[in-house]
């Protein structure tokens, strides 16, 4: 294919549509030929946006390809092997085995006639030729940040899909998160050693935040011989694991890091959904179920039910639209007010008149403005670098109980539960399960192949390989203005405690230029 390419000016950020919070439109663009592009430094080409342009196509398709960076970029003379999944019993019965180089997936899939396709990723899967034998391979696998469903799942798929896929036999697991790496904490993986934890929550290699030294890791990877280092974490870990992979290529040594994101929040940027996200909206109906027959069984009773959801509120929205048994959502996309016309308190007053209950999915990060200005706490963060939050769901409960007793003289049943813990620390159901899987065998192929500084996940139903800037630009939100929300309003009838759609657009703006805070 004859490839013309643009790239944006080293200086300026890479040229991404409007949606990605860059515009470029003003910037000027460099005309270079493909081959001079080959022999650029890596972290000069990393996570540029490629237009390539086919003699089928029109010259303004807007076809834009977000490439991953690639070992032989800073290694240009690195051998390649035959894959050995061409000898798989497995994979003989697959019509194509191998995905090929021009096989990309298109981030957006409803487009208008005469519009820009838009960007594209590489396709996930297995490639024709490896950068690695499997004999020389040392791989490791570490998990940071907070638990979620399914990270075992993730962590038995990749020690199993190195090994049964590809013959890998050294496979060391690094415990307690970043700070294993020079702490030297670890332990030899093997598929019977990680043969059943899928079964079991949390992670089999324990967890932690912060403690990451770039250069303290890094050292200890090269002294230990490892050449693959597959990271499973959310936006701080995926960033450490960007960091990481900018070390390994300064040094230049054959080492590919691959990102496994991982956020029960759902928040991570351009993939379908996370994992463990399935198991969350599953478990929370439990939590609201509960929290339904206990307000039915009383006398005006009112169920606050909290879940997860720091900057979004996916789970709240999902589980309140699963459930049907919810009369109101709150999450920290859409500011909400207590008192006056439209307000909650006057929501809850027309629900229990009508229904004599009612029930309020929150996400813990709704209405942290309110809580903090009340209890006048201070801005203080964790180890990485996350907003601590402030129990927004009592501070509700409270605050009803005590509108409706002292100022409408009316006793109220109050139930309030918090199945946080309960939701993170379960194992993941069927789909989580699958899912999991396709992730960490995307991972291992991409490795494999030789890619490098690349994250993994479905981009509209199809797994991709996607530069790690790209999922930690920004945070992924519950967009206010667009039909799953609207659902929401439908279903539960409940207020949007906005007065205009200026307002509306505002706060969806103010929500898409949110950055994720550094590690």
């Amino acid at each position: 294919m004859d490839l013309s390419v643009h790239t944006a000016s080293p200086s300026l950020p890479f040229p991404h549509h409007s949606s990605l919070l860059f515009n470029s439109c003003s910037h000027s663009m460099l005309r270079l030929e493909y081959r001079s592009l080959y022999w650029k430094p890596l972290s000069w080409r990393q996570n540029r946006a490629i237009r390539a342009q086919s003699p089928n196509q029109t010259p303004n398709d807007g076809f834009v390809l977000d490439d991953v960076p690639h070992l032989t970029h800073f290694l240009p003379d690195l051998p390649s092997y035959p894959n050995p999944l061409q000898n798989s019993q497995a994979y003989a019965i697959v019509k194509q085995t191998f995905v090929s180089p021009e096989d990309v997936v298109a981030q957006r899939i409803v487009v208008q006639k005469d519009t820009p396709r838009g960007v594209h990723f590489h396709r996930a899967g297995p490639r024709e030729k490896v950068y690695f034998k499997p004999e020389e391979v040392c791989a490791c696998i570490v998990t940071c940040g907070g638990l979620c469903p399914g990270i075992n799942t993730v962590i038995r798929e990749i020690v199993c899909g190195l090994n049964y896929m590809y013959g890998v036999d050294d496979i060391l697991g690094i415990q307690g998160g970043y700070r294993g790496f020079y702490s030297k904490n670890t332990m030899r993986l093997t598929p019977k050693v990680v043969n059943d934890i899928h079964k079991r929550g949390g992670t089999f290699l324990q967890t932690s935040r912060g403690g990451h030294d770039t250069h303290k890791i890094v050292d200890n990877i090269q002294d230990r011989g490892i050449n693959q280092v597959y990271i499973i974490g959310g936006d701080g870990t995926q960033k450490g694991a960007a960091l990481i992979y900018e070390e390994v290529e300064k040094r230049g040594i054959q080492v590919a890091v691959a990102g496994i994101p991982k956020t029960i929040d759902n928040d991570i940027a351009v993939i379908d959904k996370s994992f463990g996200f399935d198991t969350a909206v599953e478990e929370a109906q439990r939590a609201i179920n509960a929290a339904h027959v206990e307000v039915e069984s009383v006398e005006n009773g009112v169920g606050v039910v909290k879940l997860m959801g720091r900057y979004s509120g996916f789970i709240a929205m999902h589980a309140t639209l699963a459930s049907r048994d919810v009369d109101c959502c709150l999450i920290p996309e859409s500011p909400f007010y207590l008192e006056g016309q439209g307000g909650l308190f006057e929501f809850i007053e027309k629900r229990l008149k009508e229904n004599g209950h009612v029930v309020i999915v929150l996400a813990e990060g709704a209405g942290q403005g309110y809580v903090a200005q009340s209890m006048h706490a201070a801005d203080e963060r964790d180890a990485s670098g996350n907003r601590l939050l402030l129990d927004v769901g009592l501070w509700l409960s409270q605050k009803i109980k005590d509108h409706f007793t002292k100022v409408q003289k009316m006793a109220v049943n109050m139930k309030y539960i918090d199945p946080t813990y309960m939701i993170r620390a379960i194992p993941s159901n069927a789909s989580d399960n699958i899912y999991c899987t396709l992730l960490a065998h995307s991972a291992v192929h991409g490795a494999m192949a030789g890619y490098t500084g690349f994250t993994v996940g479905p981009v509209n139903c199809k797994h991709a390989y996607i530069p790690i800037a790209r999922v930690t630009e920004r945070t992924n939100t519950v967009k206010l203005t667009d039909r799953m929300w609207a659902r929401l309003l439908a279903s539960t009838n409940q207020p949007t405690f906005l007065n205009c759609n200026e307002k509306l657009q505002e706060v969806d703006e103010e929500i898409n230029n949110f950055k994720i805070p550094s590690i």
